[in-house]
């Protein structure tokens, strides 16, 4: 399954593979080095001394034009024997042989997140063979380049921080999906613009609800962000805000910039037609790989060469296709290495498909079975996958990898690998994604349960004609409205019209674009794990995905019973649940989930009892009304068990009030979110925080079930007498109660508190205008 994106349209994939032998990587990938070697030497001139612009060589005048020169960028120093970290180049293969440079992506890489789940993918479709193939594998490269990137970045005798700065929302989430698989595969996290700041020529990290101290300084920023993009002090306005200071930040030498400001002007198309003659003034060596000429492909040119591919026709015999091949280059200890893999795109008039690139080994170099592993952990090239074959390209590299943990492996045990331990990193907008996960989580849960059990206690009362039957059918269905807040809803409508019910709640189920509808709560969820990519496990896709499946079957009209997809949607939300307290570490992104997940279900709890409980009805619709309560609420066999009696309303309300082991209980979240708050971060004591919850226990502390269902003077239980004509819950039979007025201020505790909690620990404390200016 294909994990890039969850609302993205599906890639085509073709699971035939391009294929290359040893000796064609070997031209390939040493053309590619030589290539990046010069660009690198280019870079360190055009921005240190610019000799070059002063030869015949040099295109200088299309260079001295190029917006993507920053002059600002000049004399920026780099840490490392290099100045570039990763260049991704499209490479094509003619009919004679010759490989061909199409183009190079310097300012921002991409390729090598895609390439490792586009591997994930075939190996789990074909297993057996991947798993006996003789292929160069992707994993042991990212353990090489972690390695090297720790090793430039540590300083004072400590780990260096390093994150990976992207757009945060950009406009193509597979590009995002790229992005974060490769901070993943780099051990760093992701941050956005608004998570850094710049203070007295340092680069730190803004952390939830306190102020950064030097223990916060990122040492280097892998960017993903086109540089005329990041600092709106020296670059000018930028669409993303910028980090004001950010190039005098690199200029001081405390942060280095990988790939570095500037990179851009390396993509200069006048600039790469010259390359094979500076490659003979700089390396003084023959470019080995040629720019692509203008008729590469074309009638008039070099043919391109053809590579077997499934038939886009979707016949079952294998076609011959033109490909281009994205391959990455990326600095190590020993200069540059290219990722033994890529993507490869089909070059033709047909749809376009993806192809995954193995890059076989040679039976010289494989290890006999059961040989060891080379020293430091890294397999020959020669050897094949771990157990399992899918196993070796599918799990998420870093989470235990002894480089990253500071552990030795184990067959190196007494090994000093000079490893320091870096702590993870918790920015403030992880931190509020983190917070809002939990929320939709809980409010995707609540609303299905919701809508499944008034579907079900609906069908069996709309055979019913007593007049019990009527009122409960329509105080639940209010519900509905009353608690998702998608007025006027079902309030505007007649109960007992099946057609105009069920075309509310269909909306209610499919348009994303009604706020408070189930189909906007999953589409938010879904939204919020992507920016999470690199903090979730890898189970959670295939959850997502399943429950995108079954809102499309909800859409559809293959007359499937709702209820059926509702459940399915229910026991998506419980596995999601699983898969991230199995999986997520219980620090500060636990604790900030776990605040979200009991805020929302609080308020949606006060708001059903509101709904539901707020007027007394005579006692056969309380029954039925309780008794879908107890069902929404999974407390009918606490109940059962508890009273040894029917469902009665002053009973369950005791229940879901008080009972602190109940795990759906007001009393149980308010004892769960006071324990979670404590271990919040806090400098000083929050009165902002403390104050809206004490008072909250306090007066759900004091709530007795009798009172609070108490009618108001002047009217009786099952009283008809405030019936009026307008479709208000309160019109719907019964006289209203203190549990409205109770309800809603304890709603309102709950949302001052949610404030507070953005405030203290999401929001920055400075905002930034639009010119990039801070507002003071």
């Amino acid at each position: 399954m294909f994990a890039a994106d969850v609302s993205a349209p599906t890639p085509v994939i073709d699971p035939v593979p391009v294929v290359l032998d040893a000796e064609d990587w070997d031209t390939l990938s040493a053309g590619l080095i030589q290539r990046v070697r010069l660009l690198d030497a280019l870079y360190a001139d055009l921005y240190g001394p610019r000799t070059v612009l002063g030869t015949d060589v040099a295109p200088a005048a299309e260079l001295l034009q190029d917006p993507a020169y920053l002059r600002s960028a000049i004399g920026i120093p780099s840490r490392g024997a290099t100045h570039l970290f990763a260049v991704t180049s499209t490479v094509a293969r003619q009919a004679d042989g010759s490989w061909v440079v199409l183009e190079d992506s310097v300012d921002v890489p991409d390729g090598a997140g895609f390439a490792l789940e586009l591997r994930r993918v075939l190996s789990r479709c074909a297993p057996s063979l991947y798993r006996s193939t003789e292929l160069r594998r992707l994993h042991p490269f990212f353990d090489t380049v972690r390695t090297a990137l720790h090793r430039r970045t540590r300083t004072d005798g400590r780990a260096g921080r390093t994150v990976v700065l992207t757009a945060g929302d950009p406009d193509d989430p597979l590009r995002a999906f790229d992005q974060s698989w490769l901070a993943n595969l780099l051990g760093s996290p992701v941050v956005s613009v608004g998570d850094l700041q710049t203070g007295s020529g340092s680069l730190t990290l803004r952390l939830p609800g306190v102020d950064s101290d030097p223990g916060d300084t990122v040492d280097a920023l892998v960017r993903l962000l086109p540089s005329a993009q990041l600092d709106p002090l020296d670059l000018g306005p930028t669409p993303y805000g910028g980090v004001t200071g950010l190039v005098e930040a690199a200029r001081c030498g405390d942060v280095e910039m990988l790939n570095p400001f500037g990179a851009g002007l390396l993509e200069n198309p006048a600039l790469r037609a010259a390359l094979p003659d500076l490659c003979r003034q700089i390396l003084h060596e023959d470019l080995q790989l040629r720019p692509a000429a203008p008729t590469v492909g074309a009638s008039t040119g070099a043919e391109p060469a053809r590579w077997l591919s499934s038939d886009p026709a979707g016949g079952d015999d294998l076609v011959e296709r033109p490909v281009r091949l994205r391959l990455m280059v990326i600095a190590s200890e020993d200069g540059y290495e290219v990722l033994p893999g890529g993507v490869a795109h089909t070059d033709d008039e047909a749809p376009e498909a993806l192809k995954d690139i193995w890059v076989t080994v040679p039976e010289t170099f494989a290890l006999p079975e059961g040989a060891d592993e080379e020293p430091g952990g890294e397999r020959s090239p020669g050897t094949g996958s771990t157990s399992g074959g899918a196993t070796s390209e599918g799990s998420a590299p870093g989470r235990a990898d002894a480089v990253d943990s500071g552990a030795a492996p184990a067959n190196g045990a007494g090994v000093d690998l000079g490893v320091l331990t870096a702590y993870p990193a918790m920015t403030r907008s992880i931190g509020s994604d983190l917070f809002w996960f939990g929320r939709y989580l809980e409010r995707v849960d609540s609303t299905a349960r919701l809508l499944r059990t008034v579907l079900d206690t609906s069908n069996d009362l709309g055979s019913e004609r007593s007049a019990s039957a009527g009122t409960a059918q329509a105080v639940l269905l209010g519900a509905v409205t009353d608690v998702t807040t998608t007025y006027p809803g079902f309030l505007d409508l007649d109960p007992q019209d099946p057609e105009s019910v069920r075309s509310e709640i269909s909306s209610l189920l499919t348009d994303s674009g009604r706020p408070g509808s189930l189909a906007q709560s999953y589409a938010s969820l879904a939204h919020t794990t992507r920016t999470l990519r690199d903090l979730i496990s890898d189970d959670v896709w295939p959850v997502i995905a399943r429950m995108r499946g079954s809102f499309h079957l909800l859409a559809g009209s293959d007359n499937r019973p709702l209820e059926q997809g509702l459940t399915d949607i229910v026991d998506g939300c419980l596995t999601l649940s699983g898969a991230v307290a199995d999986s997520m570490p219980r620090n500060l992104g636990w604790d900030l989930t776990e605040v979200g997940r009991k805020l929302e279900r609080t308020m949606g709890l006060l708001s059903l009892l509101r709904a539901t409980l707020g007027h007394r009805r005579t006692r056969a619709a309380e029954a039925r009304i309780a008794g879908a309560v107890a069902l929404i609420t999974e407390s009918g066999a606490s109940y059962r068990r508890t009273f040894h009696a029917a469902v009665q309303p002053e009973l369950l309300l005791e229940l879901l009030l008080h009972d602190t082991t109940l795990p759906r209980s007001i009393a149980f979240q308010l004892d769960r979110l006071n324990s979670t708050l404590d271990r919040l971060p806090e400098v000083t004591p929050s009165p902002e925080l403390r104050a809206p919850l004490t008072a909250l226990r306090s007066r759900i502390g004091s709530w007795e079930p009798q009172e609070l269902l108490r009618p108001a003077s002047g009217t009786a239980p099952g009283s008809t007498s405030a019936v009026a004509s307008a479709p208000t819950p309160a019109a719907r039979g019964g006289a209203p109660t203190s549990m409205l007025e109770e309800a809603d201020a304890a709603i309102g505790s709950l949302r001052e508190l949610a404030t507070a909690l953005e405030n203290r620990f999401f929001r920055p404390s400075e905002s930034t205008s639009r010119w990039g200016i801070d507002d003071v």
